[in-house]
């Protein structure tokens, strides 16, 4: 036996191994992320990485496709090298993968490629302690053990340390056939290069063996001459490549990304050494040929998504099938913050790629304000802001829904120039969801769509009515969708849709929309193109009358950032039968194709229109990072033509994050963003802190810009609420007495006079309604109106309408049509519009309809009613219920034709019919419902109508009807038995705007639930129960 020897020199600081076995910790992060991918993205191949992971912790979508892109990379290249033949006069091929920690690369290429890995030698390199512990778990586990064939293990040799013998083993950890573990320090690489020797049998093994080289983000935590050593070194092996794979700062280490990364590593200890001295692909490329490389590709990661090197567009959209995702925006940032390299010796050096940057246009300054604001405070990111005005102050900017920092929010963040804001919305409302689209059309915002998850997009749309600062349900989108492109139309009152996403696809429908008539489907036309989602949609301010222009670009297809930029032209002539006209635009022929198109063609941007060119505001862009000087262009539109005519950049500071945002246009011009932000993958999150104020050259705007500050938050209750749970009567029945309305004959105008301070419905009989009685049907009606005469219907697919579903449609027709479909028992209903002006003014028959006005007359004893009149609507249905709703007037409801069954409950049952906070309208089915116990506690009264006969109906009685013939015709005509000042000002087609007492109250309710949000949730629930008991009481005297 030999004597001991002495032991070589390699003693570290405290501080060094320090560091050491804190970069040693980060493989234990990224194991566990590489086992999430590993069960959900591969779950039909052998589970490698579970070995290595005590727990399984699902990792969020980001994460996930984050880490699966870097796995792919990687397999894709060292895959490639696998299947490649080897070259003339070589043995063997070695895969080393340096900072290999816990991988299992040898594991899956064996599993992947088994017919292209006979005879080659898997070496996995990292700290002597790391790979100790990898030998354990492998030795320990059969499936993985299995793979390996003459194991190894040495023994190690006998050493002197502080005057005693120990046994010290060597670098080689484990050896086999196929596979070998090194533990070395990779800032020594004369024991690396013993080691690899000893691996591989010789002193012949540089010329016997091609080489690949594979570091994971491993050794750009070395010191960056250590790190270049490296790779000088695995330059002069012989046949090789490199495949790197590190963080980079394509856009130094200002952009918030990058910020973000840095503090994370810094925070952990575990600096990252050489991306500062190669922050870019093109130094990158440099740093591998300036060490000898001859052949170098690089690409960042997000280049590398939409390569078909790496993967197919198949894969791509396959991906979502695996695990829902809509994190775009962030995974275009992360993807833009890493390369990598393949590098060989062997091969001809290629020209260098060419970089567009957009350097050659020509870059401005915007003039910027920031107004910081402290703590969490606003927050939120894919929310949607708009511009309100409270009564005799300055605006406010209320950024409405979104993302939190842990959930998606049911409140608005409200930002003030210095006064106090008295804004409150009370009960009713959009609930919380992200990714909506927020746009002004005048007297109302409207409020379209949104997701929760991506698998749950929402199609309910709202309204934010300007005068009574309350929100309103309007219609529904055709089918759910998050991320539409929604443009208002100037001053029409109008929106544009465009695409969105759904459930399981891209919708390719664009869509009208018209205030009080909902939707309208657009044919489309001209040049063709694939549904998109999150793209860029802007539209020219000087459009006027029948047409509309603007331009819209970028979005997701087919999970890549589309490059096309087209114009669009709307025509509303036939406002029944809109159509768009796309045409495709191409960059001016002075302009870099390349650089105009991903400049332009964004996703999640801003695009706003400023004099007559369009300026196109943060979001992400395809296969580039946006730097400074890019986030923010001015683009002109000539004919079938685009140009990128500036590139406007901002000194504020702290920088801001232009994704995610939400953005509004002041009155003056300016461009306020309020939140906004990103997930910086696995290394934290950046939020905009405080509101950005924008200040377009050109604005005709001077002076300082106006501060803005957080002044509060304002909650949104939901206005939907589920049926409310019934108890069962005692006798297990749901059996409830249905009252029959008193029937009466007045005799003069006081009569009725009486019935009304009375308050209860009453059938009136014998009154004369005029000739209509004995004349009016159908036929007699058409050609009395005339069959052309065009009056919108609602078309119904079941005869139980649901106002709340929307379970029907609005359709324009001829009269004529419509009383001959009624005649063939379709499900049809006629509530007429006034002919003049069907949005804004009441119907008065005999104004509407004059060849029947003298046919039906109000008696003498209604005179209080023709007094008070307020709208006299002709009504047409065939076999179908009217929904359950009440109106605000008092009104006398004519049969003429036909027969009706109506089913009314008094004001105080409103609480037990489910009508949602500032509702008039309910979804519950009475008539099916009248056994249930869902109406145990109501009081239903019942009447039927044959032709004469009259209903007085009180102010908010709630009712619904069904017909009792096969058709009915009726006239209903709607009076104020109240002071006019209790009713609410504006605007009242229907009769059944709530009292203004009402309106207000619900304000002031939203301002008393605010004045409790600081309170823990249990006390905020105790003392608003304890306050809604108090006005129980009160309403109930």
């Amino acid at each position: 036996m030999g004597k001991p020897k002495k032991p070589k020199s390699d003693t570290k600081s405290p501080a060094a191994k320090a560091q050491d076995d804190q970069v040693m910790g980060t493989n234990s992060s990224s194991i566990v992320s590489k086992r999430s991918v590993e069960k959900i993205y591969y779950a039909g191949e052998p589970p490698f990485f579970r070995y290595f992971v005590s727990k399984y912790q699902r990792r969020a979508p980001l994460i996930n496709r984050g880490y699966w892109l870097r796995l792919r990379v990687i397999d894709v290249l060292v895959r490639d090298f696998l299947k490649r033949p080897l070259r003339e006069g070589k043995k063997r091929k070695v895969v080393v993968n340096l900072g290999a920690g816990s991988d299992v690369l040898p594991w899956q290429c064996w599993s992947r490629y088994g017919g292209d890995c006979g005879g080659v030698k898997f070496v996995d390199v990292d700290f002597f302690e790391l790979m100790e512990r990898k030998k354990g778990v492998v030795m320990g586990e059969g499936a993985l053990r299995g793979y390996l064939r003459g194991v190894r293990v040495p023994e190690g040799e006998r050493v002197v340390v502080d005057g005693k013998e120990v046994l010290r083993k060597g670098p080689v950890v484990l050896d086999s056939e196929g596979y070998a573990m090194v533990g070395v320090d990779l800032r020594d690489l004369k024991r690396l290069e013993e080691a690899m020797g000893e691996v591989l049998g010789g002193g012949h093994w540089r010329e016997e063996c091609e080489f690949v080289f594979v570091a994971e983000v491993s050794i750009t935590y070395m010191e960056r001459e250590g790190a270049d050593g490296v790779i000088e070194w695995a330059g002069r092996v012989g046949d090789a490549e490199f495949v790197l794979l590190e963080q980079i700062l394509p856009d130094g280490t200002g952009h918030p990304f990058a910020r973000t990364m840095l503090g994370h590593f810094d925070k952990l200890n575990t600096q990252l050494k050489s991306v500062e001295g190669y922050p870019t692909v093109g130094e990158q490329r440099k740093r591998f040929e300036e060490r000898g490389w001859v052949e170098v590709k690089v690409w960042t990661l997000w280049e590398a998504w939409g390569d078909e090197t790496f993967l197919s567009g198949e894969e791509r959209v396959r991906l979502d099938e695996v695990e829902e995702f809509d994190e775009w925006e962030e995974f275009a940032l992360f993807g833009s913050h890493y390369c990598v390299v393949r590098a060989r010796t062997v091969g001809e050096r290629g020209a260098k790629p060419v970089v567009h940057s957009g350097v050659e246009i020509p870059v401005g300054a915007v003039e910027t304000q920031v107004d910081e604001t402290t703590g969490t405070r606003g927050q939120r990111r894919f929310a949607a802001a708009m511009e309100v005005s409270q009564k005799g102050k300055q605006s406010e900017i209320v950024n409405v829904l979104g993302l939190g920092t842990r959930n998606r929010l049911q409140f608005c963040d409200v930002f003030t120039q210095g006064e106090a804001s008295g804004l409150a919305f009370g009960e009713g409302g959009p609930s919380s969801r992200m990714c909506h689209s927020l746009v002004d059309i005048g007297d109302s915002v409207l409020l379209v769509g949104g997701r929760g998850s991506p698998s749950s997009p929402l199609k309910d749309c709202w309204l934010y009515e300007k005068k009574s600062n309350a929100w309103r349900r309007t219609y529904d989108l055709p089918v759910p969708l998050y991320r539409p492109a929604v443009v208002a139309l100037g001053t029409s009152g109008m929106a544009l849709l465009m695409n969105g996403r759904g459930k399981s696809s891209t919708s390719d429908g664009c869509l009208l929309y018209r205030h009080e008539k909902g939707w309208v489907e657009c044919d489309a036309r001209g040049d063709p193109f694939a549904a998109r989602y999150g793209g860029v949609i802007g539209v020219k301010s000087s459009n006027a009358g029948a047409s509309f222009s603007g331009i819209y670009a970028g979005g997701l297809v087919d999970a890549l950032f589309t490059k096309e930029v087209m114009s669009w032209e709307l025509d509303i002539s036939d406002i029944r039968k809109p159509f768009i006209t796309f045409t495709r635009l191409q960059p001016r022929t002075d302009s870099n194709p390349d650089a105009s198109s991903w400049l332009v063609a964004r996703f999640g941007a801003t695009c706003v229109q400023h004099g007559s060119e369009f300026i196109i505001l943060g979001g992400v862009a395809r296969d580039h990072l946006l730097g400074h000087n890019d986030e923010i262009v001015t683009c002109s539109v000539t004919g079938t033509e685009y140009k990128i005519t500036r590139r406007l950049t901002s000194n504020a500071s702290p920088r801001a994050l232009y994704t995610g945002h939400s953005a509004v246009v002041a009155a003056d011009g300016r461009i306020v963003i309020t939140g906004g932000g990103a997930t910086c993958f696995s290394m934290g999150t950046f939020w905009n802190k405080g509101v950005y104020s924008l200040r377009l050259p050109g604005s005709g705007t001077t002076g300082a810009l106006p501060h803005w500050t957080h002044d509060k938050t304002v909650d949104i209750i939901p206005g939907e609420r589920s049926l409310p749970i019934r108890t069962k009567l005692q006798n297990g029945t749901s059996s409830i007495a249905i009252k029959t309305i008193e029937r009466v004959q007045l005799k003069t105008a006081d009569d009725f006079a009486k019935v009304v301070r009375a308050g209860r419905p009453v059938v009136l009989e014998g009154l004369d309604l005029g000739s209509c009685v004995a004349s009016w049907n159908l036929k007699y009606l058409a050609e009395k109106v005339g069959s052309d005469r065009k009056v919108v219907i609602h078309e119904a697919a079941t005869q139980v309408m649901d106002f709340n579903a929307k379970n029907f449609r609005y359709v324009t027709t001829g009269f004529g049509d419509l009383a001959q479909k009624i005649e063939q028992g379709g499900r049809l209903y006629l509530r007429a519009l006034s002919q003049e002006k069907p949005t804004e003014k009441p119907s008065v028959l005999e104004e509407d309809f004059p060849t029947l006005g003298g046919d039906f007359m109000l008696p003498e004893q209604l005179a209080l009613v023709r007094e008070n009149l307020f709208s006299s609507v002709l009504r047409l249905s065939g076999p179908v219920n009217m929904w359950l709703h009440y109106d605000v007037m008092a009104n006398v409801y004519c049969q003429i034709g036909g027969s009706k069954r109506l089913i009314l409950f008094p004001p105080s049952d409103v609480e037990h019919l489910s009508f949602a906070p500032g509702a008039s309208s309910s979804s519950i089915d009475v008539f099916s419902s009248l056994e249930s116990p869902e109406l145990a506690q109501t009081h239903p009264h019942e009447a039927v109508l044959g032709p004469g006969q009259v209903l007085f109906l009180p102010p908010l009685w709630l009712h619904t009807a069904t017909p009792t013939s096969d058709k009915s015709i009726a006239v209903n005509v709607f009076f104020r038995d109240l002071d006019s000042n209790s009713y609410a000002a504006g605007k009242d087609v229907y009769g059944n705007r709530d009292l203004a007492a009402y309106e207000k109250g619900r304000q002031d309710t939203g301002r008393i639930a605010n004045s409790f949000q600081k309170l823990p949730a249990e006390a905020r629930e105790f003392y608003l129960l304890r306050l809604a008991d108090e006005l129980r009481r009160k309403a109930r005297g």
